[in-house]
């Protein structure tokens, strides 16, 4: 728990956050074994993965205070400008939060973030939410249409 203590600490994460790392790992520990592969070295591999656990923390942390970033400074940009183009800007950030959670997870990774259907899956698969590439392309393109009927009737409804 110590090595996991000063790995939190050089990445500036507090140390309360040691049981979800902890979590976390036993969560992948559980997986791996589930899929019928073995730990030969548990001491190294609870080292490695925990650190890795650590690096994924921090860059979700990165992502989203660039994200929050970029929010404020859009509706800063908003508040600054009357034309239709910021309007619409604000309207869809509007219809983005009126979306169910994981059709809003599933827009930001693959048109905000950029990411490929295979990453998506992947990180994704890293919650422990399992689909396959093919569902989430189709979930995708079902959570742009509900987000497409949403922007248009706040449109209707701001004109």
């Amino acid at each position: 728990m110590n090595g996991i203590k000063k790995n939190l600490r050089q990445f500036n994460f507090p140390d309360n956050q040691v049981y979800d790392v902890i979590h976390q790992t036993y969560l992948r520990g559980i997986k791996l074994l589930d899929s019928g592969q073995e730990i030969e070295n548990p001491r190294a591999w609870i080292r490695a993965t925990s650190l890795n656990v650590i690096r994924e923390m921090s860059r979700k942390q990165k992502k989203e205070q660039s994200w929050d970033s970029h929010l404020i400074e859009h509706q800063r940009a908003v508040k600054d400008s009357d034309n239709s183009e910021d309007e619409n800007l604000r309207l869809l950030e509007l219809a983005l939060k009126k979306l169910d959670p994981k059709d809003y997870k599933l827009i930001v990774l693959r048109e905000i973030e950029g990411l490929s259907w295979k990453q998506v899956v992947s990180h994704l698969a890293s919650k422990g939410e399992d689909i396959t590439e093919a569902s989430a392309r189709q979930r995708g393109n079902r959570a742009l249409k509900r987000l497409r009927k949403i922007f248009f009737e706040l449109k209707n409804h701001h004109k």
